[in-house]
């Protein structure tokens, strides 16, 4: 069974929308909400500062990761946040993740990014691990939200 690492297109959202929900499910700050994924999902497919990719194996979506670039005054450069990187439970451990992280890694290259950063669930052990063998290392930066129109 071959894996094929590719762009997502439109037609790929409802697949991908399954693979979001899981993660979200490991991911405390998140509520599954399958309209605001579908409206996520495609504007960053079309938008050409941002990335989705898929790992797909028999026509199937088993993987998603995505990232976007922002200039980074630190960097005095493009700098790429990563998100979304999850693999369908029955392929994990098949290399498939390492798969998609390279080539979202590749596509933050070609858009000229300098640095690559990405946010985790701090109780995920399994994701840091994942990252950390990876060769991703942790900073001292946190991470704060709000919900500008509330």
């Amino acid at each position: 069974m071959s894996t094929q690492i590719r762009q997502a297109s439109f037609q790929d959202i409802p697949e991908m929308v399954v693979l979001l929900k899981s993660l979200f499910a490991l991911e405390a700050d998140f509520d599954f909400d399958i309209d605001k994924q579908v409206k996520g999902i495609g504007f960053i497919i079309e938008n050409k500062d941002c990335c989705y990719l898929v790992a797909e194996s028999n026509n199937h979506v088993i993987g998603i990761c995505s990232a976007q670039w922002v200039y980074s005054t630190s960097e005095g450069a493009k700098s790429a946040w990563i998100e979304d990187l999850i693999v369908h439970p029955t392929h994990q451990g098949k290399g498939i993740g390492k798969l998609l992280l390279n080539a979202i890694l590749d596509w933050c290259e070609q858009q000229g990014c300098t640095r690559a950063q990405l946010v985790y669930d701090k109780d995920n052990t399994n994701a840091i691990a994942f990252y950390e063998k990876a060769g991703w290392q942790m900073t001292n930066l946190g991470v704060l939200k709000i919900h500008p129109a509330e």
